[in-house]
């Protein structure tokens, strides 16, 4: 394949179901000419319970089946998946693969008090990235790691606004209003889609970062390095695959992504070797 062949294929985006929506919709923003095809494996969601091991082979088996369609570059647009498989993927793909970025950088930077909250799933949690990255930046920042073990599947049930989704939101702001925490961190890709309640919910107590912006610049630096932007002066497409219900991907696409320019598909994954 010669590197124009290269740079005219889509980049891969995948997720453990609609969550990598949110990161998509910054990358088509920022990347207006290029084409993406997202995998949404929505068919084993949620994933941030699971052993670590299950984890792993779950984000393989998308990547490998993203690796076959083609694409020129991966990403892995979970923290759950990022955290807990990168590696592993790396190993199987001879692309580029990019893991959601922790957005502690720009939290650090626009907290006032030096106190910042992680919102994510449990493995996340649990792994302490975000604490770790905090404290290489800033040794004396004070990180309170908020684990939500509903919010990810409520949001991918399609609970983006009633009580169902406002009662656990509610659970997992107490600590962080309690300890006047001002900066939190939406450590998980499903989490933006349930911004605007946990805006209503905390007032202007707390400013939520998205970490999809900070992805988006190393999505821009790893292209450049590698000469894998697309020439076409054309409008990108998206297609939208996932492994079990399309409807809830086809809205929330709907609403947050060019409804002229995506498409939704089902898709069985590859068993990985």
């Amino acid at each position: 394949m010669t590197n124009i062949d290269t740079q005219r294929l889509p980049i891969g985006v995948f997720d453990s179901g609609v969550g990598g929506l949110s990161v998509l919709k910054i990358l088509q923003e920022q990347f207006p000419n290029e084409d993406f095809i997202y995998i949404g494996d929505n068919a084993n969601n949620p994933v941030g319970n699971r052993p670590t091991e299950e984890i792993t082979e779950i984000a393989c088996r998308i990547a490998e089946t993203l690796h076959q369609l083609p694409v020129k570059l991966m990403v892995i647009a979970c923290n759950t998946f990022t955290v807990v498989a990168l590696d592993e993927v790396r190993s199987r793909v001879n692309v580029p693969v990019i893991g959601v970025s922790q957005g502690v950088k720009t939290a650090i930077r626009e907290s006032n008090s030096n106190t910042i909250g992680i919102m994510a799933t449990v493995a996340t949690v649990n792994s302490h990235i975000h604490k770790h990255v905090a404290m290489e930046i800033d040794h004396e920042v004070f990180v309170w790691e908020q684990p939500c073990p509903e919010l990810a599947g409520l949001i991918e049930q399609g609970h983006l606004q009633d009580d169902a989704v406002r009662e656990a939101a509610k659970d997992y702001l107490a600590p962080m209003l309690e300890r006047d925490i001002d900066v939190v961190v939406l450590g998980c890709t499903h989490f933006p889609f349930v911004r605007s309640v946990l805006q209503e919910l905390s007032g202007d107590s707390i400013r939520y970062i998205d970490p999809a912006y900070e992805t988006s610049d190393l999505v821009k630096r790893t292209m450049d390095s590698n000469n894998l932007h697309n020439p076409s002066t054309k409008q990108g497409h998206s297609t939208l695959y996932f492994t079990k219900d399309i409807v809830l991907g086809a809205d929330l696409g709907a609403q947050f992504l060019d409804t002229d320019n995506f498409s939704v598909e089902l898709i069985c994954l590859l068993y990985t070797s």
